[in-house]
């Protein structure tokens, strides 16, 4: 009884110590990116968020790799994105938790007893496998035992999860709902919308339908934009454009391209701009006539959520994880139904009361999910935990500048034979010596190993 009183007691006062996967940042944090896709801003919001906890104390793990390591270091040490953190390197087990929001956990990290979550967002590469070859995904889904814990971005991603991954136990497995930035809001100035307007290639005297969104089979734009066509043809409508802001993905261009040729003179009325600054999207959002966002498998959903956040009405699709963001906020529709399609075209462009309701639903809806909630419901999962149990030692050492170019080197010679022999000698020096667990061991003046380093990178 009182061992159980001082572990209440521990758990209680004690910050939780949270170990946060932090190597998604560096993508994050460029400005201009093509890369930057929803995820990045959840590993990003997430991460901010839990730096607010007074209950928790967050370092970061920046990985082993050296250009990530010092990419992440350099963002961080910059202070431009208004937060600090420390970034680790050290003994694993002086932490309680290590929070992964996207990449797998080194096995020897697992193996120190620490308790360990990774955030799944979608199982989109075994359910839509023709144009998904993630490998990191993979990487993820093989490293998952039943003593993981799991954070799945919505009831639907948590079915699926119960579903396909039968390695992984349902128990462990807690709900989290994401949220918009507070970049999205209703933006009415039309004299900046104008300005973004000349600046993208949208013609002034239009109106618009808007979409975010990467150029992949799963998103159905083809079907989308096909059926934006046929509206246009029926009601003979020449003073509207859709308007896509994302990126295409390279297995899918070819055939989205060619599709769009397919058009004719219509394709004109589709507007790609590409990649579009944070900046300007609040504004794209709030002067559309509606966002369109019709995907065919969505883990979470975040388009119709910052549409909504920023007074747009919304059509999207009534299957997987859209009506638990939607609700009743928006029109919902079979993503396969052509019919239903050009009929919810014909509602947004026609009825200007039916999108005033849809606004003002929307406005309402997007304040049930805030990053706020998403991280309060992250720590009372971390505050159940007992973290008074013993943890094995994992040491992770700063990445060293000597490793990473010594790497180079080996690449450089892989095919010669002889310096290959010589760097091979090396390395078994090295290892001897690291065995017989010297306090430091120096090559020119640089410390290389140091005692009990179990660890040096991966």
């Amino acid at each position: 009884m009182g061992n159980l009183l001082l572990k209440k007691k521990f758990n209680r006062k004690a910050k939780v110590r949270v170990l946060y996967d932090a190597q998604v940042l560096e993508a994050c944090l460029c400005k201009n990116n093509n890369d930057r896709r929803g995820i990045f801003f959840v590993v990003y919001n997430i991460f901010k968020e839990l730096l607010r906890r007074p209950e928790l104390e967050v370092a970061i793990y920046a990985g082993t790799d050296y250009d990530t390591y010092h990419r992440v270091k350099k963002v961080f040490s910059k202070g431009g994105i208004g937060i600090t953190s420390k970034i680790f390197s050290g003994d694993v087990k002086d932490f309680d938790i290590f929070l992964s929001p996207r990449y797998f956990i080194f096995p020897g990290i697992k193996e120190t007893g620490i308790i360990c979550y990774t955030i799944i967002h979608d199982l989109i590469p075994m359910v839509c496998p023709l144009h998904n070859k993630d490998s990191v995904f993979f990487d993820i889904i093989k490293s998952l035992t039943l003593k993981d814990y799991i954070f799945a971005i919505s009831d639907f991603t948590k079915s699926d999860i119960i579903r396909l991954l039968p390695q992984i136990d349902p128990h462990k497995i807690t709900q989290i709902s994401l949220a918009a930035s507070a970049n999205f809001y209703p933006c009415v100035d039309g004299t900046q919308n104008r300005q973004i307007r000349i600046k993208y290639g949208i013609p002034i005297g239009k109106r618009y339908l808007f979409t975010v969104s990467t150029i992949e089979p799963r998103k159905n734009l083809i079907f989308t934009l096909r059926n934006f066509i046929k509206f246009t043809e029926k009601n003979h409508i020449d003073d509207l454009v859709f308007v896509i802001a994302g990126c295409v993905c390279d297995d899918f261009e070819e055939f989205f391209d060619a599709e769009m040729a397919s058009l004719g003179e219509n394709s004109t009325k589709i507007i790609r701009i590409g990649y579009v600054e944070d900046g300007d999207l609040a504004s794209l959002y709030s002067h559309a006539e509606c966002c369109v966002f019709v995907s065919l498998y969505e883990g979470f959903g975040l388009p119709p959520l910052e549409a909504m956040q920023c007074g747009c009405p919304v059509i999207t699709s009534n299957v997987t994880s859209l009506p638990e963001v939607v609700g009743d906020a928006g029109i919902l529709i079979d993503p396969t139904n052509d019919e239903a399609m050009v009929a919810a075209y014909e509602k947004v462009y026609y009825d200007e009361k039916l999108r005033q309701e849809l606004s003002q639903k929307g406005l309402k809806r997007a304040k049930n999910f805030s990053w706020k909630a998403c991280v309060d419901t992250m720590v009372q999962e971390f505050k159940k935990h007992d973290f008074t149990q013993p943890k094995s030692s994992y040491i992770v050492s700063a990445p060293r500048p000597w490793k990473h170019l010594f790497k180079k080197f080996i690449f450089g010679i892989s095919n010669e034979p002889k310096k290959t022999r010589m760097a091979i000698f090396c390395l078994e020096i090295f290892k001897i010596k690291r065995e017989k667990q010297k306090k430091t061991f120096y090559i020119f003046g640089i410390p290389i190993f140091k005692k009990n380093y179990n660890h040096i990178g991966r």
